[in-house]
């Protein structure tokens, strides 16, 4: 299970962070600032290559825990400063977004501590 975790969100990370660039704003979603878009996908492919490449669980769990951490700053950051000096433009729909990662994230990763 932790494995097509990090698999899964490396490839919607990814994937985001590539919208970012190219499309920059998914409708009914978000509209993915720079910034945004280079931290999804820097994550994402670190994911992706965790997911399929060669990784033990241990680090596989560090990267579910990491990106459940940093699912749940953009959370708090997002519900905090959701249009902070212009750089980031954090919307509700991104808000879950961020908290079904951070939880399951955290959840997934602490699962498989050991």
């Amino acid at each position: 299970m932790l494995k097509w975790y990090i698999r899964i969100i490396g490839l919607i990370l990814f994937l985001l962070g590539l919208g970012g660039f190219f499309i920059g704003h998914i409708p009914g979603f978000a509209q993915l600032d720079l910034w945004q878009s280079f931290v999804y996908l820097i994550g994402g492919a670190i994911g992706m290559q965790l997911g399929w490449g060669k990784a033990t669980d241990k680090t596989r769990s560090r990267y579910a825990t990491a990106t459940g951490i940093m699912g749940l700053v953009l959370l708090s950051f997002g519900l905090t400063f959701p249009n902070f000096f212009d750089i980031f433009h954090l919307e509700v729909p991104e808000h879950f977004f961020h908290a079904i990662i951070g939880v399951a994230g955290c959840l997934i990763g602490g699962k498989y501590k050991k």
